[in-house]
């Protein structure tokens, strides 16, 4: 019975190749939008990405996302470091800055300012250059998918940062923000000097607990301490993900574009399926009347769900994963995250597509008259 329905299946091309295609859309659309959703999330949480060597982030109680931050005293810092618990404490600058390039063009930057004795805050992987080099004057490491932006910039060329004269000691690689600017890292003082703010400049306060403390009392200590907000990178990360998704339109416009693809898929695949039993009732109706059971017959329309079910699922994931390629190469702009959880929604999708086309299927199977084969 089974070599009978694969036979019905696969004898008719075109309904099995729409069913197919219809089905692998519905999955590409649901993975690709999904994966390039959680990356716009991701990056979302700009320097977060790039830091690990912090328990605990000290900003402003009211943070609500990474790139709202409203600057620090340097006065708070001694309080941050007498907390009981507290292994090391260090500024932390994050600023726009606009970099003038020698055709006279202009870009937006992302300036990261970290300790120059420490360099804590450092991105994750130098490419070219020493990282201490950038203890030097007028010192700055561009990231490089930033060079593109930059015409090219490479180690020893100059530019004006803020109208002032800087010079690139090094390339590194490292995760850019939300906005996708040029991302240049120099020292505490020399990103100050960049962007001449007031008395209250440090962005945030990268804080080590000691080993055997707890970071969640530590942060309360220096919450009593200061006055200020101490965040795990738990924490922050979940505050600039949910200012994202209900302060902007990110989540409501991915979310109408994986449900369309959803309705589409479920769509295409429910009536090129009953259009496909239809046509073979003719087969249905001469098994029925040889002595197949209902259960039989209703097995046989399943496993040709299942089948292309599958098929569609391993395509459109698969053209998914491909594209999700794309977007991990270093210095790629497209934003793609593809964790496993979301392939799992993708099948469940999948299984609920082939489901709801199955459904009508066999309702007209099981209620179908043994004597139609002799109309």
């Amino acid at each position: 019975m089974y070599r009978i329905a694969l036979r019905m299946l696969f004898g008719d091309r075109g309904k099995y190749l729409s069913l197919v295609v219809g089905l692998s859309f519905a999955v590409l659309l649901i993975a690709q939008q999904g994966a390039i959703f959680l990356g716009l999330i991701l990056r979302s949480t700009g320097p977060l990405q790039n830091i690990g060597q912090a328990d605990l982030w000290v900003a402003d109680p009211h943070t609500r996302y990474i790139g709202d931050i409203r600057p620090l005293s340097d006065r708070d810092l001694g309080r941050v470091r007498s907390t009981p618990g507290v292994a090391w404490a260090e500024p932390f600058v994050t600023t726009r800055a606009v970099v003038e390039l020698s055709d006279g063009s202009y870009k937006s930057a992302q300036l990261i300012g970290i300790d120059r004795s420490t360099l804590i805050g450092q991105p994750p992987e130098m490419v070219a250059g020493s990282l201490g080099d950038l203890r030097g004057p007028d010192a700055v490491i561009v990231e490089e998918s930033s060079r593109g932006k930059l015409a090219g910039a490479g180690i020893g060329d100059t530019f004006r940062l803020n109208d002032k004269r800087a010079v690139i000691v090094g390339i590194a690689r490292a995760k850019t923000g939300f906005e996708s600017n040029a991302l240049i890292y120099t020292t505490v003082d020399n990103a100050l000097g960049y962007t001449p703010v007031g008395r209250e400049a440090i962005s945030f306060f990268l804080v080590r607990v000691k080993p055997g403390a707890d970071p969640g009392a530590v942060a309360s200590g220096i919450e009593e301490r200061t006055g200020l907000g101490a965040f795990t990178q738990g924490q922050m990360q979940s505050r600039s993900v949910g200012f994202i998704l209900k302060e902007t339109g990110i989540g409501i416009n991915f979310g109408i574009t994986v449900a369309l693809g959803f309705i589409v898929g479920l769509a295409i695949v429910t009536s090129v399926f009953y259009q496909f039993t239809l046509e073979n009732l003719r087969h249905f109706a001469v098994l029925k009347a040889m002595g197949a059971r209902n259960m039989v017959l209703v097995r046989m329309v399943l496993l040709q769900a299942v089948i292309v079910g599958f098929i569609g699922f391993g395509i459109g994931t698969g053209a998914a994963a491909l594209f999700s390629l794309s977007g991990r190469r270093p210095g790629a702009e497209l934003a793609v995250y593809f964790p496993w959880p979301l392939l799992i929604v993708s099948f469940v999708a999948m299984l609920v597509c082939i489901s709801m086309g199955s459904l009508l299927s066999l309702r007209r199977v099981i209620t179908l008259e043994p004597a139609v084969v002799f109309k």
